[in-house]
């Protein structure tokens, strides 16, 4: 039986009450919402794109997804996805932990496939392109998944599981999986983590490009260029996309003045904050809100869990 669960964006199917460490979702990115900002999850996340494009940014990979593209998210990838200008893009969403399938169980499978992947030690390819080997192949037990989340038909779980190993299976088989490097790359990847972490707590309060630096122990010179090598853009643009995302989930669900909410995300300045948000939406902060209130009854849009 489908559900639909009434938080925007995001369209979840099943009530999730079996025990299971998995989500099954879609997601419709329409009017350039939803915006995932920079985060990451400790499940795996795969998904598949139907329709349109957006622009992925998967640890260091970027691109822009098209249809039919399989999109590979490993446990605890940075990672965000930002709509491209007013494109829709639709797409199904699977994310799981390693633990349904043995990963805490101490075998040769947990210790060769599973365990690299939660520890990082390995990644994936982040995007399978269908003239590549064994797309329909990993197609084919994709959907297999998506039907048996969306359907949970007698004993689905036994065959869930089945076809989650055949998964784990193919992405090995045709080389999706790699060694991850753990040089000082990786001990620059988890500073960011440790300050994007704390700007998404934070984001309210005086966040100078001097003071962040200083956060994470480096010079605002070297802090400045590692911060775009890691996230694609400037510390000082993604605090801003972090405040007006706020803004936008504001603007919707509370009754708040424009100017109160200004405020409550750290501009204090009005003309700044409406001068930004036109800037990254395309329209101002009263017809944003004025648009997206009237579309809440609709029910079919649904922000995806971040």
């Amino acid at each position: 039986m489908m559900k639909l669960v009434t938080n925007e964006f995001k369209q979840e199917f099943g009530e999730n009450n079996h025990l299971l460490s998995y989500h099954y979702y879609n997601t419709i990115v329409k009017d350039g919402r939803p915006d995932v900002l920079f985060h990451w999850h400790p499940e795996l996340e795969i998904n598949y794109v139907y329709e349109g494009s957006a622009r992925y940014h998967i640890d260091y990979d970027f691109f822009n997804s098209e249809p039919g593209d399989i999109v590979l998210i490993r446990p605890n990838g940075m990672h965000s996805i930002h709509p491209i200008e007013n494109q829709n893009h639709i797409t199904d969403t699977f994310q799981f932990h390693l633990d349904m399938i043995g990963h805490s169980i101490i075998d040769q499978v947990s210790l060769r496939y599973l365990q690299p992947l939660q520890t990082s030690s390995f990644k994936f390819i982040p995007c399978i392109k269908p003239d590549m080997e064994g797309y329909n192949e990993i197609k084919t037990c994709l959907f297999s998944i998506f039907d048996l989340s969306r359907n949970e038909g007698r004993h689905f779980e036994l065959l869930l599981k089945a076809k989650l190993n055949e998964l784990i299976y193919l992405l090995y088989f045709h080389r999706y999986v790699v060694k991850k490097n753990t040089d000082d790359a990786y001990r620059k990847n988890e500073k960011i983590r440790e300050l994007i972490d704390f700007i998404n707590r934070n984001y309210e309060k005086n966040l100078t490009i001097e003071y962040l630096a200083d956060f994470i122990g480096y010079s605002k010179t070297h802090f400045m260029s590692v911060f775009k090598q890691h996230t694609g853009t400037s510390c000082t643009e993604f605090v801003i996309q972090v405040r007006l995302n706020k803004a936008s989930d504001l603007l919707i669900n509370t009754n708040y003045s424009i100017l109160d909410i200004a405020n409550r995300i750290g501009f204090n300045n009005l003309s700044n904050f409406n001068r930004q948000f036109k800037r990254y939406y395309q329209t101002t902060p009263s017809h944003y809100r004025k648009h997206f209130s009237n579309r809440k009854d609709s029910r079919y849009l649904i922000n995806p869990k971040q």
